[in-house]
């Protein structure tokens, strides 16, 4: 066994050998492994101390063989980050949730000569019943109804506390609206990172730890199970007796994200015909889940609209107006989902858009925490930026490499083919513009554009720029395509929603001059913020737009891109700004 001492963590443990970054995980400090572990991005470089001797490795890679000390910044066990957790208003949800309550005194329950005190056929509720009724010190009962049905009987009146909680488990980050079931209220909204980072930003990276390791699909139900109880635990601090009756949680989130969760195999989602063991949306009880809430509560998982299309586009769907308009909707996170209403339903796909446009695979991106560059303006050689919190730079965030890229452009800094030119190129075609004294080398022979300088300079460079490129392609020849086999024209569209946190966080005329979005008119082009946080708490609220979002999943048609041609010529031909 090996001692590792973590030293600004106060932390030591002993570990049998392996990954580095395994033994951060197993103290209690998963790293982010943006690449899934590959050594490919960079992000897990931590310093570790032997022999008296600093250096940098990176935790993915580096095999435990003695004892280390180690020190993981605070930026590195950041487990927050600024996640969209606001949506559209609620003035037009109906309260008609499924869980209702009533209490009734126990002598007014007692049967007649012989009789029988209930009809129900649940042992569990039978068995609860009858351990309340033979206790003296019980005068009330409440029963606890889900759709009307009996499911729980509990002592006292403790109708006034009727909880529930609308989910959104994102690839990246998990948000948690916890609500009140009785009047509506939205209590108190918490989010987090998914813990289940630790093994890769991507769902592919996941999908793969499943098939790679035996225990590797319990291990990632685990992680989100434990990241939703963290949430639970958190409300529960603040509204003492919540998770004890929290009795309804409904939950979306992308194909990958509800076989973890459900600890269903997702491996036939990591090849052609690219398929889901269900589509249908999924009822557990609290027991099952693993979840801190009531034991005889009901967990609900939205149903799926299939390949990598998730219950997350449901919700978001869902959300949107209803009426016979043609709209345009996409979802733009660590995945991107397009849907586009036609006559007869939803047409929908997914493009495999990557992580650069949240920092991944960006030499200097991160996600939107304390420290990171959210805004960029370039006007004449003056360049300003704003920084999330208001410290000292350290990162890009994804609003702020989609506004670097715009600006760069504008400025003739990158040409209309992605090419960054050198500063002696840029002298020569800019005479006399300082913003060449930015221009340099991040590594030899690849230019970079400096925002700062010093012992952690934040740049922007050739590499960053092609990922880019592949990046907005994706999601623009997504959209373009879907409009397309739809039979619609850009001029069809009514309305075109950005969801998410992305989608609400970018500069929409910065993504509109890199060629991110389709050119779709200004006015036509409405962000709503979390449409899949909106979705699901819509259900929890009003239980009846269950119904009907099961319904619309029915009339949803798939669209697989990469067996389209028209997708593949328009991704080529849309690499270029």
């Amino acid at each position: 066994m090996y001692k590792i001492n973590l030293v600004n963590q106060n932390t030591m443990i002993e570990y049998g050998g392996g990954r580095l970054s395994a033994a951060c995980e197993k103290a209690g400090y998963p790293l982010n492994l943006v690449c899934g572990g590959k050594g490919t991005c960079g992000k897990c470089r931590v310093e570790v101390i032997r022999g008296g001797r600093r250096e940098k490795v990176l935790a993915c890679q580096e095999e435990v063989t003695e004892d280390l000390d180690v020190c993981l910044t605070d930026e590195q066990l950041s487990r927050s980050a600024e996640i969209m957790t606001e949506g559209r208003s609620d003035s037009e949800i109906k309260l008609r949730p499924a869980i209702t309550k009533a209490c009734y005194n126990c002598e007014d329950l007692i049967p007649e000569h012989c009789g029988a005190y209930l009809t129900y056929r649940d042992v569990r509720l039978l068995r609860k019943f009858s351990i309340l009724m033979a206790d003296p010190r019980v005068k009330q009962v409440t029963f606890t109804r889900f759709c009307g049905e009996p499911i729980g009987a509990e002592a006292g009146d403790t109708t006034d506390q009727i909880y529930g909680g609308a989910v959104d488990i994102g690839t990246t980050s998990v948000v948690l609206f916890a609500c009140d079931l009785k009047t509506g209220k939205l209590l108190q909204t918490e989010s987090a990172l998914n813990g289940q980072i630790s093994h890769g930003a991507d769902v592919i990276s996941r999908i793969l730890h499943t098939m790679q390791n035996e225990t590797g699909l319990e291990e990632l139900r685990s992680l989100i199970v434990s990241t939703l109880n963290g949430l639970i635990d958190r409300v529960e601090k603040k509204i003492p007796g919540f998770s004890q009756h929290l009795y309804h949680m409904i939950l979306c989130g992308n194909s990958t994200m509800q076989h973890l969760f459900l600890g269903l195999n997702p491996s036939g989602l990591s090849a052609d015909p690219f398929v889901n063991v269900t589509s249908e949306s999924v009822r557990i009880k609290g027991r099952d889940s693993g979840l801190n809430m009531c034991e005889f509560g009901n967990v609900e998982f939205l149903p799926l609209l299939g390949g990598f299309v998730g219950a997350d586009t449901s919700a978001v769907l869902l959300s949107l107006p209803c009426n016979d308009k043609h709209h345009l909707m996409i979802d733009l996170g660590t995945n991107g989902e397009i849907g586009v209403r036609t006559d007869n339903g939803y047409m929908v796909c997914s493009t495999a858009c990557g992580p650069a446009l949240e920092g991944g695979n960006i030499s200097c991106g991160m996600r939107g925490t304390n420290g990171a560059i959210e805004k960029i303006w370039i006007r004449g050689d003056e360049v300003t930026y704003r920084v999330i919190a208001g410290e000292d730079p350290i990162g890009l965030c994804g609003s702020a490499i989609i506004d670097a890229v715009a600006e760069l452009l504008r400025a003739g800094v990158i040409d209309s083919t992605g090419r960054m030119l050198t500063a002696e190129e840029y002298r020569k075609a800019h005479p006399g513009s300082t913003l060449a004294d930015r221009i340099g080398e991040s590594e030899p022979g690849i230019p970079a554009f400096f925002f700062t300088r010093g012992s952690r300079p934040v740049y922007l460079n050739q590499k960053d720029v092609r990922q880019i490129q592949l990046a907005k392609s994706s999601i623009y020849s997504g959209c373009i395509t879907l409009i397309d086999e739809a039979g619609l024209t850009l001029e069809d569209i009514d309305a075109f929603y950005l969801a998410g946190a992305f989608g609400n966080y970018i500069d929409v005329d910065n993504a509109l001059s890199i060629g991110l979005l389709p050119p779709i008119e200004r006015n036509r082009i409405i962000s709503i913020g979390n449409g899949a946080g909106q979705g699901v708490r819509m259900c929890l609220l009003d239980y009846d737009l269950m119904a009907e979002c099961c319904r619309m999943a029915k009339k949803v048609s798939h669209l697989e891109l990469a067996a389209t041609p028209r997708f593949m010529e328009e991704y080529i031909m849309n690499m270029n700004f």
